[in-house]
């Protein structure tokens, strides 16, 4: 129990446990004696790889009380902590102590039971000769039950973790293994089709768990047999081979098919027969829920793969499974989501890559195929936990494959076994040689691996980038370096430092490869810094390791110490074994390397040796290394020596380090070894290559070098650093001389002792060429000055600043921030140093610039604004020279405009020119210009007077002068020509106005005082009487509700007759108010922020917004109806008093939205802007109701343009006359258009206007057919959409229109109408109508006489059909308008379907040029008002000859392209012909009779007309509803429970409660054929039964290559759509 507590504690700190591991039952039996035979060293490690590493180093992080950092108590308390440390370890190792005999373990239940089911098995299959069987057959009863292999597969887990297998009989074992092999055979191959789709019906959901579960018990199978191999002592005869190359085969099959494509979805095939679906959008939307079922399987399989791992150290394999089984082991590595099975196959291609050496290079070879599969997104990339945690304490991972090839490197390391070491002393050598190409080997497969991955770094292959994945490596490598479990990882950067300096020193190499590899060399040479100047040894830890361990050698008690840690540690992870032989096998080669070093440098000074003493000294030194090599070598083979079965008693008597000691001991070591001590190697190559041609390689170089800069400025302080950073601050390349100064920009501020030696290099380059250089050192000369206020060159770089401020606008600018910063801000906390500062500055700057003169400086501001007033004088002078003396010139304003912006800023400046602005007040205003120079003058004064000294009496009484004169002469003038937010004159006014007005006490006198004058006769005195209104109901708005004032202003605003001055001037006031509560409302909240902390919230009311809303609720509709004024200037002003109500949120926006959308078709440019720009702000606020409105905003449009117009006789027209063409509402349907349903429930809604029971005006659909042809379609779908619904409305309403002609012109016959059949419906479909026989010679008259002598006396229906066709007239004209501009074919518009996915019509439409929109007829119809005119005999004649063209059309409406008469021509020339006609072409005398003639064939062509029944075909338009349904007849049916259209079946026979049919798969434009269904494992035809009523088409023949004709699918659209239409 405490072992298994010890384990949990220990899963706790690893990611990936798998659940399994904690749900199994074992026994207490085989539970201790486990431990028994690993203390033995007979165990075979049969745990997983992830179950030992999730335990590896947790144990010194969870246990121990005291970390080894510098910050660590005293030594007292730390060696007390590590005592108990040591007494707990000791305490847990005696629970590992063997409890059971083996006797004890063969009478447990665990191996009777075992041993019973074996014997059960042979009992009942002893009659089967298993040699006779053939590979592919298994007989049934060969077959084991769910549970018997279940229980079969958990007991002989319990029995190899025991070690009892091999006392089971040998023959047995063989059996059981050939019945097992069976067993697995069964479910090797089986596919477990699970495809993500929702199972449709039961069968086959229970036909997939039936398969699921053979799969399942061939996977116990498996693990039953890899559970007897991998057992102890197990004879020879169980390692069968045919077993084993099914276990891979299974495993194979199923990782492929059944587990990666339910964790992964890139594995996914496609069911519609699509291929792989290699789309990574699919992973991102892949859902984590996986079945239970399949997580066991997963589970199994990830048991297997740690079994198949234990069998390859035990038994050599053949070349051809250890293939499969190395291609099994690669390929998790590129699967997501798959982290256990990863960890499972690391251990399983170590072993083929440690014991095949032939298999090597193919599974690198693998490994690189697959490399371009590995995930680059963050989220699936790292998930291997190394034991170290990060800088924030966070726990570090690397990718799986970087755990891999790493493990790979480390395994290839072999050690002499303990045989070898039985001979003599003399192999001694042949021994080291042994160790030494061991080590050598994993270093040619180490520069293998790094060459071949570097190489693919080039320029992208096709789709694949291998420079994410090699620079996501690199970061792994720098993340695992120097840790006790990865000693790989600095052989491997040190051979990367190399490779990469070759790849980019080499000119040859193509440039993306050499960038790339600078740019990796810069990441390592970085990250080397950073260790060398962040990880000061602690020498103190170092000195404690070294006191607890005996022995002289430093070197050697710490190799000492690191082995004794990865020999405590093996156990849980045995990969750690890897990395032990890593280490020997390393420091053995060190160790001879140094060796020949000192004999090679001892051979040379004894050839150059002339002094003696020094000689003997030599030798002594090099005697003395050879002595202390020799040592350790001897040291390191008796750790070799030292087997894994001999790591537990080391253990105990030991006193091992902990996972931060290792590290430390680790980075110690390596900081000898050459990796450590090649940073100055890698930065003098870095340097070399920045004298390179190529500006790419010198660019990257400079920025590998501000890598390395970042983490140790000090670097830049080295003189070939300057060298190097000095040369390229000359380069030609702009880009490099601004990398370079950007180098010293970033760091040279953080050394100031660096500004110095740097200044003279920067400096220069403020006189660069490149404007980013200049503007990088200006940025950087800013920072110096700022942060090193004291530095000695500060003068001399603000003169060299100031000189730049007539450079290019963006260093203007930068120059102006610099010293406007400088000297312009304030100090903070009244600092006095740093005031005295910027003044010596700037009189250093003053006393620097002698030489140059002060222009720049001396009282810049003031000197401009005096400047800029003499200017004006000057110009006024040049003006009265001239002859236009009259004209203010628009010079003149922006000068004025200029001094308001200085008085607005700092209005001192202006001061001492105040009397020279004066004598402008008196400037007549004629022009624009004029006001404005008023305006400005008038806002200057207001800002300057209040702060002049003691100014003039006279001066004074001058401005009151002048200002009482503008009140009383312009004062109107100015109100009514200049908009509030430009006219000072009329604020100055408003406020001389206010002050008077305040001084009346009694409010309401004034009021009716003003009410009075509205009365007035005269328009002038009503015009300043409302002005005066105004004035008062701002300051007194309350007075608004007044029912005088809401009278009079309601009044004013929908009388048509008011005069436009007054109503102009109601909207003025009302726009002024609203600006003045708005600026009230914003010094509210300015006060309210001073006060707000002082002030309770909950006595603040928001009075004035809720008086403000009410009074424009009050008169808003008023307002609204202005839109519709003839005059401009009415609707201008209206629409900026909805636009200020709107921006203050007074009213709901709904009920101003058709409004708006009608002002966005206005003439004038400004409007039309202004109500889209509201229309835009609301619907990004309250998205839909834009959509909600948009028919009623179409509606007012065309009032709109009726006022616009203003003339009954002028027809109008929905689109721009000039050469855009653009419809009036199209900036409306750019707003619908976005959400597929709105635009089209809106192109909906604007059709249905046409139908024939709207009655609506002429002109309007006139005006919605013109936008409908103008607006801006951008995708196909949207003019087929129209063109669509065109089709299905003229089939309706054009039916409807002919039977309501033929009815009135009938006259009085009351006989032929009781004896009619006709349904008159407003909505059903033509086809639906049929018309008794009896009526045929009424129906078809074809001739204009014969239909003018039947026509009744009373004219009104004729006059009614007139009218009404004029809207279908519309509709076909947009039709073929639509189709000649976008270019689309007949057949093209019939295959549309609005029920297709949105993706098939989403092609961009190609508009035609010069094709436009002119509906002849219409525009006859509504020029010479056919509508009221007179009916003469032409009249009737022409309406009569309109009626027949139009029925001929009816007839041959949709071309039937698939015919198997043959006589399609026939029915489309007379179909164009009847288009001729009726859109504006003259019509042939004869047409009608050539038309009555070909009346047979139109006949079949034309399924929308209303026939007789008499005719063969002529049921057609009623779909054959009067005849009788035989067997095998094909027929469409509306079915409610199913959603597909059309539904076509055949029938088989007739039933008590309707018919039996057979169901047919196709589509409207597609082939028909029978449709299947799932019956279990087979397809077998779909049978239903359907009800009568169903029933809506019989008897439909299909064509031969067996689709619907033409005219069948128009008629069954139209038929569906009055079904769903009557449903709705």
């Amino acid at each position: 129990r405490f072992k298994l507590l010890f384990h949990s504690n220990f899963s706790s700190s690893w990611l990936l446990v798998p659940p399994k591991r904690s749900k199994k039952n074992r026994d207490k039996t085989w539970e201790y004696e486990e431990k028994d035979r690993r203390g033995s060293g007979d165990h075979r490690r049969s745990r997983g790889h992830y179950d030992s590493q999730r335990s590896s180093g947790s144990r010194y992080r969870e246990c121990s009380p005291v970390d080894s950092d510098e910050d660590s108590p005293p030594p007292s308390l730390s060696d007390l902590a590590r005592k108990l440390k040591k007494k707990e370890k000791q305490k847990k190792r005696k629970a590992y102590e063997p409890k059971l005999t083996l006797d004890e373990m063969m009478d447990s239940s665990t191996f009777k039971r075992f041993s019973t089911s074996v014997d059960n098995i042979l009992e009942n299959l002893e009659d089967v000769d298993l040699t006779l069987l053939d590979d592919d057959e298994i007989p049934q009863e060969l077959l084991l039950g769910k549970h018997q292999l279940s229980e079969l597969s958990s007991e002989s887990a319990k029995i190899k973790a025991m070690g009892i297998m091999h006392k089971i009989p040998t023959d047995k074992m063989v059996k059981v293994q050939s019945i097992l092999e069976k067993n697995i055979q069964d479910g090797a191959k089986l596919s477990t089709l699970m495809n993500h789709d929702n199972d449709r019906d039961d069968e086959e959901r229970l036909w997939r768990e039936l398969i699921m579960e053979r799969v399942t018990k061939s996977a116990d199978a498996c693990l039953t047999a890899l559970n007897i191999m991998t057992s102890a002592r197990m004879p020879k005869a169980v390692y069968i081979e045919d077993v084993i190359e099914r276990v891979v085969q299974y495993t194979k099959f199923h990782l492929q098919n059944t587990l990666y494509p339910q964790y992964d979805p890139v594995y996914r095939v496609d069911p519609r027969g699509g291929g792989t679906l290699s789309s990574k959008a699919k992973r991102a939307k892949c859902s984590t829920h996986k079945q239970r079922v399949t997580v066991m399987l997963y589970n199994k399989v990830c048991d297997i793969i740690s079994n198949l791992s234990e069998l390859l150290e035990i038994q050599l394999l053949t070349d051809t499974t250890i293939l499969q089984v190395s291609s099994l082991g690669i390929t998790p590595f590129f699967v997501e989501n798959v982290s256990e099975l990863q960890l499972c196959a690391i251990k399983l291609v170590t072993a083929v890559f440690s014991r095949y050496e032939k298999h090597r290079q193919l599974i690198l070879e693998e490994i690189f195929t697959s490399l371009a599969r590995l995930p680059t997104s963050k989220r699936n990339l790292r998930n291997f936990r190394l034991n170290s945690s990060d800088v924030d304490g966070e726990p570090m991972y690397i990718q799986m494959v970087t755990a891999l090839v790493l493990q790979l490197i480390q395994c290839v390391v072999h050690l002499p076994s303990d045989k070898d070491f039985d001979y003599d002393n003399d192999r001694k050598v042949d021994k080291d040689v042994l160790i030494t190409n061991s080590y050598e080997t994993a270093m040619r497969t180490a520069q293998n691996f790094l060459s071949v991955f570097l190489k693919k770094c080039g320029s992208k292959q096709g789709e694949d980038d291998y420079r994410p994945l090699f620079e996501n490596f690199v970061q792994d490598l720098l993340s695992t370096v120097n840790k006790p479990d990865w000693p790989a990882a600095e052989l491997l950067l040190s051979l990367l430092g190399r490779l990469l300096v070759h790849q980019f020193s080499n000119k040859q190499t193509e440039m993306a490869l050499r960038v790339a590899s600078l740019d990796y060399l810069g990441t390592v040479a970085a990250r080397l810094r950073k260790d060398a100047v962040t990880s000061k040894m602690d020498q103190r830890s170092i000195n404690r390791i070294l006191g607890e361990s005996s022995g002289g050698d430093e070197i050697q008690q710490l190799q000492k110490a690191l082995l004794g840690y990865l020999d405590e540690n093996v156990e849980t992870d045995p990969s750690l074994l890897f990395a032990r032989k890593f280490y020997i096998a390393q420091w053995f080669r060190d160790t001879s390397t140094e060796t020949e070093k000192a004999m090679k440098s001892q051979s040379q000074r004894d050839d150059d040796s002339s002094d003696g003493a020094h000689h003997a000294r030599d030798v002594e030194t090099t005697s003395e290394i050879l002595q202390k090599a020799e040592v350790r070598k001897k040291f390191l083979r008796s750790v070799i020596k030292t087997t894994a079965s001999k790591f537990s008693s080391l253990r105990v008597n030991s006193d091992t380090v902990d996972y931060e000691d290792s590290c430390l001991i680790v980075r110690y070591l390596a900081s000898m070894r050459p990796f450590a001590q090649s940073f100055d190697i890698y930065l003098t190559q870095i340097l070399r290559v920045l004298g390179e041609s190529a500006i790419a390689v010198r660019t990257k170089a400079m920025k590998c070098l501000s890598e390395v800069v970042a983490v140790d400025p000090s670097i830049l302080a080295r003189s070939d650093m300057q060298r190097g950073v000095h040369g390229r601050l000359m380069d030609n390349s702009t880009s490099v001389r601004e990398a370079a100064v950007e180098l010293l920009g970033r760091f040279v501020l953080s050394r100031p002792q660096l500004t110095e030696q740097y200044y003279d290099m920067l400096i220069e380059r403020i006189l660069d060429t490149g404007i980013s250089v200049r503007k990088r050192v200006i940025k950087i000369l800013r920072d110096i000055c700022l942060e090193q206020p004291t530095f000695n060159k500060i003068t001399e770089m603000c003169v060299k600043m100031i000189r730049r401020v007539s450079d290019e606008e963006g260093i203007k600018k930068l120059v102006n921030e610099t010293f406007q910063k400088l000297w312009f801000t304030p100090t903070p906390n009244h600092d006095k140093e740093a005031m005295t500062r910027k003044i010596l500055n700037i009189t250093d700057v003053v006393a620097a610039c002698k030489d140059s003169g002060y222009d720049w400086f001396e009282q810049l501001l003031q000197n401009l604004v005096d400047s800029l007033v003499d200017h004006i004088l000057k110009y006024e002078e040049s003006l009265a020279d001239c002859e236009n003396k009259g004209l203010t010139s628009d010079r003149l304003v922006a000068c004025i405009t200029t001094l308001y912006l200085f008085s607005k800023i700092r209005p001192q400046l202006m001061v001492k020119h105040a009397m020279t602005m004066q004598p402008y007040l008196t400037t007549k205003c004629n022009t624009q210009s004029d006001f404005m120079v008023i305006c400005n003058v008038a806002k200057i004064l207001e800002l300057v007077v209040p702060l002049m000294d003691h100014p003039s009496e006279n001066f004074l009484t001058t401005i009151e002068e002048d200002l009482m004169k503008l009140i009383i002469k312009y004062g109107m003038t100015v109100s009514w020509r200049a908009s509030i937010n430009s006219s000072g004159v009329q604020r100055f006014v408003c406020q001389q106005l206010h002050g008077a007005i305040c001084l009346v006490v009694i409010k309401d006198k004034v009021l009716e005082l003003l009410l009075y004058f509205t009365k007035n006769e005269d328009e002038e005195v009503q015009t300043k009487a409302i002005i005066g209104l105004g004035f008062l109901l701002i300051q007194h708005p309350g007075l608004m509700f007044a029912s005088d004032v809401k009278n009079l202003y309601n009044c004013l605003l929908a009388d048509r007759k008011t005069s436009l001055n007054l109503k102009i001037q109601v909207l003025k006031n009302l726009q002024t108010y609203l600006q003045e509560e708005d600026s009230r409302m914003q010094e509210a909240d300015r006060e309210w922020k001073k006060m707000s902390k002082q002030e309770d919230l909950k006595e603040m009311g928001d009075i004035s917004s809720g008086m403000s809303s009410s009074i424009m609720q009050l008169y808003l509709k008023q307002v609204l109806e202005s839109f519709f004024h003839t005059q401009s200037s009415v609707r201008h002003f209206a629409l900026n008093v909805i636009a200020l109500t709107l921006s203050q949120g007074l009213v709901h926006p709904v009920q101003c939205v058709p409004y708006l959308i009608a002002m966005g078709t206005d003439s004038e440019p400004t409007m039309r802007n202004k109500a889209d720009q509201q229309l835009v702000e609301i619907d990004k606020k309250y998205t839909g109701f834009i959509h909600m409105k948009a028919v009623a905003g179409m509606k007012m449009s065309y009032q709109v343009q009726q006022a616009i117009v203003d003339s009954k006789d002028t027809v109008i027209r929905g689109f721009r006359q000039d050469e855009t063409n653009t419809a009036l509402c199209s900036h409306l349907y750019t707003m619908v258009r976005v959400n597929r349903q709105h635009r089209r429930a809106f192109l909906i809604s604007l059709l249905n206007l046409f139908d024939d029971n709207t009655k609506s005006d002429v002109n309007l659909l006139l005006y919605t057919a013109d936008n409908l042809a103008c607006f801006p379609y951008q995708s196909q779908e949207e003019p087929l959409f129209i063109m669509h619904h065109v089709d299905i409305t003229l089939s309706v309403s054009g039916s409807n229109l002919l039977q309501s002609f033929k009815e009135s012109s009938r006259g009085s016959s009351s006989d032929s109408d009781s004896s009619d059949d006709v349904i008159r419906r407003p909505k059903k479909p033509r086809r639906s109508a049929a018309v008794n026989s009896d009526s045929d010679s009424d129906l078809d008259l074809e001739d204009v006489d014969k239909v003018m002598q039947r026509l009744p006396d009373n004219p009104e229906p004729l006059l009614d059909f007139a009218n009404a066709s004029q809207g279908i007239l519309l509709l076909l004209m947009l039709k073929q308008h639509l189709k000649n501009l976008y270019g689309f074919s007949d057949s093209k518009i019939q295959k549309y379907s609005p029920t297709e996915s949105a993706k098939v019509y989403d092609k961009a439409v190609n508009r035609k040029a010069n094709v436009h929109f002119n509906p002849r007829q219409t525009l006859d119809y509504l020029t010479n008002n056919l509508s009221n005119a007179d009916l003469t005999y032409d009249v009737k004649r022409r309406v009569v000859r309109q009626y027949l063209d139009f029925k001929v059309l009816m007839e041959h409406l949709d071309p039937d392209e698939e015919d198997e008469e043959g006589d399609a021509s026939a029915s489309i020339h007379a179909r164009n012909k009847a288009i001729t006609a009726l859109l504006g072409g003259s019509s042939p005398k004869n047409n009608a009779a050539d038309s009555y003639d070909d009346d047979s064939d139109a006949d079949e062509k034309a399924p929308g007309v209303r026939k007789s029944r008499r005719g063969g075909d002529s049921a057609e338009a009623s779909g054959h509803m009067n005849e009788t349904v035989k067997a095998m007849d094909v027929i469409a049916i509306c079915c409610p429970k199913y959603k597909d259209r059309p539904q076509i079946a055949r029938v088989i026979q007739k039933t008590s409660t309707g018919y039996s049919i057979r169901w047919m798969a196709g589509s409207y434009s597609g082939t028909w054929a029978e449709a299947k269904k799932r019956d279990g494992r087979k397809l077998v035809p779909w049978v239903d039964t359907i009800k009568e009523s169903d029933i809506i088409y019989k008897k439909i023949a299909l064509t031969s290559a067996h689709k619907l004709s033409n005219k069948v699918v128009q008629t069954l659209r139209s038929l569906y759509a009055a079904k769903e239409g009557t449903s709705s």
